[in-house]
């Protein structure tokens, strides 16, 4: 929405509200404590690829070193993770990203790259590099980080995908509140900008303009009774879509205004969207009940998060209930949801979310499961009247059912197990109906049976999808043979697992195999060599238009573990 210049001053006040808190850290003795420990794993896995028939889907050899380590250094945890890749040369982005977050006790330090939230729809977990700092003393809540969003890049022309500039953002997130995990009410503010002078731009490519965020809003949990919850969350973000446009004459002629627009600019391209949510909980030993609603206006966005379903507006509820000490658990949802908030689009979206859920368990040796979905949507006018022959008017419905059996001795388990799924697209508009039609079928049977004492593992199965829609019939079916055998008195796991499907798509039939290999060898307690073998054949007839080829990929891994 455009800001007009009359909500100006008041919108620029609502965000002096939010000032950054001054704290003291008193840190207690730590003599106590173990003086280091260190712990974590860290692998490299080497990826080789070969395909003959069609065109290679990725390079021929590839490589990633990973860490993820804890560190104690006096009880002040240290977690280190890190990923090193041949790919990064291939990103405009690093690829490579270091970062740890020390803890000890109530204070969190993060350094380097680093992904924190602060709520759903502020700081929402998008990836920085810089620092910040969590504090929670007792019932107050402080954070606060800061660091480089998005590092700059020049216009590529030789990549369509990155033939536009990126400006070097940068920013902050502060977060002050008061409660604990049970109970709090947090304020949050978020501050990120584009730096202008990071890109110039060359006159044939196209112009990015920079940007700014501020975003203001408040995310809460309370106990209202012993098994009764309420979350709160809300935000306003003003987005700034060139912070360079022409200002508002109320900024040029008043200097506080003009001062304070150093920090939060507003101008002629100057909008504001708000988002919130409501969720109320109900919880014991075998029910449990929750409704939520949530309101994300169009366009709403945070730099401080990657995406957000905006435009929509919903209600659900959620109910699930026990039954029979638990053997029955009955559960489902319904909910209601629409579009167009603004009424700024043609045509209003109106959905109907509807499921239901059985788990069925009598014994140890037979369980059902049972789930149904029910989706709809229709359309209604909103600024411009809807032409029947285009309106959309659909249901989706979905059905799963998932039979099994279990037997075992002190020699032999078995398990047989029947996954069926369906689903049907509906059309109600006799326009279009012949060319959304869209029936699905899947169908599983599987047999596993082990031998305990030898540790052989063996798994059959036959398979079958068959799809059905306007381009006419098509069909999948096969079998799958695999086993898996434990050696060396448990220090080697070797697998393999095959499986040959008959394929009929529109008539053009062939036949696709699968082939995997797998085995782990726990060379001693810490390190341990995993390998992965993969083949795909597609075997169709010289004048079929799906291509005939043979794909093998394999992993060698390597992993200490510390």
């Amino acid at each position: 929405m455009k800001l007009p210049q009359a909500a100006l001053t008041g919108l620029l006040s609502f965000f002096l509200l939010i000032t950054f808190p001054a704290f003291t850290q008193d840190l207690e003795t730590i003599a106590k404590q173990k003086p280091f420990e260190i712990h974590g794993n860290t692998s490299l896995n080497m990826i080789g690829y070969t395909v003959s028939g069609i065109e290679p889907r990725r390079q021929p050899f590839s490589w990633v070193l990973s860490a993820n380590i804890t560190a104690s250094v006096y009880g002040i945890q240290l977690p280190f993770s890190f990923t090193i890749s041949d790919q990064q040369k291939s990103y405009a982005q690093p690829f490579n990203q270091f970062g740890l977050s020390p803890r000890w006790k109530w204070i969190t330090v993060h350094l380097g790259y680093r992904n924190v939230t602060f709520s759903n729809f502020t700081l929402a977990g998008r990836t920085f590099l810089g620092a910040g700092v969590e504090l929670n003393p007792s019932i107050f809540r402080f954070g606060f980080i800061y660091g480089r969003f998005d590092r700059k890049t020049s216009d590529n022309p030789d990549m369509v995908t990155d033939s536009l500039p990126n400006f070097k953002s940068t920013g902050f997130a502060v977060r002050l509140g008061v409660g604990t995990d049970k109970n709090f009410f947090d304020l949050i503010m978020l501050r990120i900008r584009d730096d202008s002078t990071s890109v110039v731009q060359s006159d044939t490519s196209a112009i990015r303009t920079p940007e700014q965020n501020v975003v203001a809003g408040f995310n809460s949990h309370f106990t209202l009774f012993k098994r009764l919850t309420l979350e709160l969350e809300g935000a306003l973000s003003v987005y700034t879509t060139n912070t360079g446009a022409t200002p508002f004459d109320e900024v040029q002629n008043n200097s506080l205004l003009k001062s304070i627009n150093r920090f939060l600019v507003v101008n002629q391209s100057t909008e504001y969207y708000y988002a919130a949510r409501a969720a109320l909980q109900y919880q014991d030993k075998n029910i449990k009940v929750k409704m939520e609603y949530r309101r994300v206006e169009p366009k709403y966005r945070s730099m401080g998060a990657y995406f957000f379903n905006n435009d929509l507006e919903n209600l659900t509820i959620s109910p699930t209930f026990g039954l029979w000490k638990r053997r029955i658990i009955l559960g489902g949802s319904l909910g209601l949801q629409r579009d167009n908030l603004r009424e700024s689009k043609k045509a209003t979206s109106l959905r109907t979310i509807g499921s239901a859920l059985m788990s069925f368990n009598p014994s140890s040796t037979f369980g059902l499961d049972l789930s149904y979905s029910n989706y709809g949507m229709s359309q209604r006018s909103g600024r411009l009247p809807l032409v029947d022959s285009t309106k959309v008017r659909q249901i989706t419905n979905n059905l799963s059912v998932m039979p099994r059996l279990f037997f075992s001795n002190a020699r032999l388990s078995h398990m047989v197990m029947l996954t069926y799924l369906w689903m049907n697209l509906n059309d109600r508009n006799p326009s279009t109906s012949d060319y959304t039609k869209m029936v699905t079928h899947t169908a599983q049977l599987t047999y596993n049976v082990s031998w305990l004492e030898s540790r052989w593992s063996l798994i059959t199965g036959i398979n079958y999808v068959r799809v059905i829609n306007f381009a006419g019939i098509s069909s999948n079916y096969g079998i799958t043979v695999g086993g898996s055998k434990i050696l060396l008195k448990d220090r080697l796991n070797i697998g393999l697992n095959n499986s040959l499907m008959r394929s009929d798509y529109a008539g053009e039939q062939g036949w696709v195999a699968n082939v995997n290999l797998n085995a782990t060898y726990q060379i001693t307690a810490h390190h341990n060599v995993r390998l992965n073998g993969y083949y795909t054949g597609n075997f169709f007839p010289g004048s079929s238009t799906v291509p005939s080829f043979n794909e093998f990929k394999g992993d060698l891994m390597y992993v200490y573990t510390f």
